[in-house]
């Protein structure tokens, strides 16, 4: 398979300003899509949104100061991303709040089990995580499914961080993005728009890994997002919707096709049955 193109598609990344959000905004500029970058870190973002544009053109990048929280804010942004680029093509939902954010008062190296959690930061990283992913969503499907073409991506993270103790929220929210994932595809059957979730496979020398850590072998680097979010939003990904793709699997020495089938994993969640049956199904 050769080099993907994307020229022409327009793509949101959230959380952008810095880390794996910044590495993926990059690639899918390096393949051609123009990219709008969006982060409530107003000056991080435009440092980061002039450094893009400078290396790949200034016409093609523009910087989104948004809070996805905010629907109102996320509305904005894909509106401005149809201004500036003629329309909205792809959406990558990463931004987020890491796991050692709820502690109140230790060391920010350390997980907290949920009862010495701050209650204020457990419910804006619920808030953040899952319901600011609902938002941008819910702002960018209509004009995908208005064009009938759209990808729309949801960061994760791996299944053990579910029910990994002293994790909660971050566990928690994840588990409801990948749910969230699973219904969105479906709803979204049809429509030419498709909603996967992608996870990098393990800890990445970003922020959200204290800085003494960073040093470690065992933690990944955040580059290894780079060509399956390239894959993700173009038109061979297609077939794929509703499923969970993992970065550490993904053999970037091979034909993108390969490495998209070594790097796609089983399902967090299964679908359910027809509606006819779901008297039959436990709990039902």
């Amino acid at each position: 398979m050769p080099d993907i193109n994307l020229s022409g598609r327009a793509i949101i990344v959230t959380g952008a300003s810095r880390g794996m959000g910044r590495e993926m905004a990059d690639a899918l500029l390096a393949a051609g899509a123009s990219v709008a970058v969006l982060s409530p870190e107003a000056d991080e973002l435009e440092a980061t949104a002039a450094e893009l544009g400078a290396a790949h053109g200034r016409h093609r990048v523009i910087a989104l100061v948004s809070d996805i929280t905010d629907y109102h804010g996320c509305a904005r942004g894909v509106a401005e991303t149809v201004a500036a680029f003629g329309g909205l093509d792809g959406l990558v939902n990463h931004a987020g709040i890491g796991p050692l954010q709820v502690a109140p008062t230790v060391s920010e190296s350390e997980h907290v089990p949920f009862w010495i959690a701050d209650p204020a930061r457990w419910a804006r990283l619920i808030e953040v995580n899952m319901i600011g992913t609902y938002f941008m969503a819910r702002a960018a499907a209509p004009v995908m499914i208005q064009r009938g073409w759209g990808r729309i991506v949801n960061v994760t993270t791996s299944l053990p961080n579910y029910g990994r103790g002293h994790w909660s929220p971050y566990g928690c929210s994840k588990a409801g993005v990948e749910s969230e994932t699973l219904i969105f595809a479906q709803d979204l059957e049809g429509t030419g728009v498709t909603c996967n979730a992608f996870f990098p496979g393990g800890a990445v020398r970003t922020k959200f890994v204290p800085q003494n850590m960073h040093s470690s072998p065992r933690l990944l680097d955040a580059d290894i997002m780079r060509k399956p979010i390239v894959w993700l939003m173009s038109d061979h990904s297609g077939k794929h919707n509703g499923e969970r793709f993992n970065a550490r699997y993904w053999d970037a020495a091979a034909d993108a096709g390969e490495a998209a089938a070594q790097a796609v994993t089983v399902p967090a969640y299964r679908a359910p049955p027809p509606r006819a049956n779901l008297g039959k199904e436990e709990g039902a």
